[in-house]
């Protein structure tokens, strides 16, 4: 008899005690759950490379890449409506770069290949705007996705700029 009275003290506490973590939400927890809810952003990453001063020197003359970076750099700190917003200007000036090469060590296959990308990549944002069920993030993976794209250009033209001054180098060697 005592064993059941035991038991079912046992079992009241643990039902009673269930029941307050349950019900239990502090006005804290709730202004914690509502800020995480309407501040859920992911933040996107900054360009990973950007143009070294040779490279720099070589585009500074190029008007589209200079529109282009200029405009990007709105993009690392940009809400999925902005970028929605401002998708059809992008796309214009990539279109642009893509357009006016005029550097002829730019005009390689490689470079365009990585133009190419980061076009199709605006192309794709400015298609998001005419979705009406798209979702935030996924603007901020096409906006990342095209961050990266730009990136990569940067790569390249600072490759291509580094090869270029070692070439001139050994030439200048040779001369000697």
């Amino acid at each position: 008899m005592l064993n059941r009275t035991i038991n079912y003290l046992l079992i009241s506490l643990l039902i009673i005690s269930s029941c307050k973590k349950e019900n239990h939400n502090s006005p804290k927890e709730s202004i914690v759950k509502d800020t995480i809810r309407t501040e859920d952003k992911t933040k996107i990453r900054a360009i990973g490379e950007t143009l070294i001063p040779i490279a720099k020197a070589k585009v500074e003359n190029w008007s589209e890449y200079q529109q282009l970076d200029q405009l990007l750099e709105r993009f690392y700190s940009i809400s999925p409506n902005q970028a929605l917003n401002l998708s059809e200007e992008l796309s214009t000036i990539t279109k642009q770069l893509k357009d006016s090469i005029k550097i002829e060590r730019f005009k390689q296959p490689d470079i365009g290949i990585r133009i190419n990308v980061l076009y199709n990549s605006t192309l794709r944002l400015v298609d998001m705007a005419s979705i009406p069920t798209i979702k935030p993030i996924e603007v901020q993976n096409e906006t990342q996705n095209i961050l990266d794209a730009f990136s990569a250009l940067n790569s390249k033209i600072n490759n291509l700029s580094k090869q270029e001054k070692i070439e001139n180098e050994l030439r200048g060697m040779e001369t000697n």
